[in-house]
């Protein structure tokens, strides 16, 4: 089973796993960090997620989910880009890390990360134009 990392601004990574958890059950391999470059230094910042990558990863590699390309926990993130180990995706919504969790098991890293971006692009709506199409 892939591994899962979400490091966010503030709480939104721990919030998203518990909404998640919420909708499919208690999930295993997931941790999630808080970044706040005010409060913690960089350097502590690459350690903690160094550590949440470690704690999820069985072998089958980690997907880091963040909330915004070119934020800190993103720029943070890409140094452990390693290609079929690792791999990064920005833009994290609750509707991703469900399909994660649901899908995990049965996609390679590559093939799960890019399912999921799909997935999460397809889940963002307007819904006025939504039901004007029905």
């Amino acid at each position: 089973m892939v591994g899962v990392v979400i490091a966010t601004h503030c709480k939104l990574g721990e919030e998203l796993i518990r909404a998640a958890e919420f909708i499919v059950g208690k999930a295993e391999q997931i941790r999630s960090v808080s970044v706040d470059p005010q409060k913690t230094p960089p350097d502590a910042l690459r350690k903690e997620i160094e550590e949440a990558v470690k704690a999820v990863n069985t072998g089958n590699g980690v997907l880091i989910l963040t909330d915004m390309f070119g934020g800190t926990p993103s720029n943070i993130c890409l140094s452990f880009l390693k290609q079929g180990k690792v791999e990064v995706i920005s833009g994290v919504n609750l509707p991703m890390v469900i399909r994660i969790l649901n899908i995990r098991t049965d996609f390679a890293l590559s093939e799960l990360a890019e399912t999921v971006k799909t997935y999460g692009q397809n889940s963002i709506a307007i819904a006025g134009e939504k039901l004007r199409r029905k």
